[in-house]
Formats: structure tokens, C-alpha cells, sequence
């Protein structure tokens, strides 16, 4: 199971740099979304492939982090208690 968030930020034509983040990113995604049963081992491999997990957080019902892939999306991965 997962999510695509998209979101149409206030630049049509998508000119901002590839390397600013969130809300203007090209084509106006925002992030993908993974559901995962184990998210400590997802991170783990995550990480264990040279990619930076950030924005930790636990929340009602679940916990989730984030990380950037090689081309800058950005993945939220959580897991569902």
C-alpha cells in the first residue's frame, strides 16, 4: 500500500532548481508514500544504501521517515500500528 501526494505550487512551468525541495519540486510532486510492516529494517536498508533518512516522527497511528532518492524525489516510508 502507499500514496502519491501531489501539489501544484505557484510556478506553472516548474523552473525552480532541481535541487530546492518539498512543494516546489518538478513536475509538482511532493513525495511518494510506502507503507511497510517494519520500518527499522526498512531503514536500515535504506541507509545500508548510502541514502540519508530525516524527519523522523511518530504520530497516531504509525511512525514514518523520510529520505531523498538518487534523483532528489522524496520518499516517506511508514509503518501503521
Amino acid at each position: 500500500m502507499g500514496y502519491v501526494a501531489v501539489y501544484r505550487g505557484p510556478d506553472p512551468d516548474q523552473t525552480v532548481p532541481k535541487a530546492d525541495a518539498s512543494y516546489q519540486t518538478r513536475g509538482g510532486m511532493n513525495h511518494l508514500g510506502v507503507v511497510v510492516d517494519d520500518l527499522d529494517a526498512v531503514e536500515a536498508k535504506v541507509e545500508a544504501l548510502g541514502f540519508k533518512s530525516h524527519r523522523h516522527a511518530d504520530y497516531d497511528p504509525g511512525r514514518r521517515f523520510y529520505f531523498y532518492d538518487a534523483d532528489g524525489v522524496e520518499i516517506e516510508v511508514v509503518q501503521y500500528d
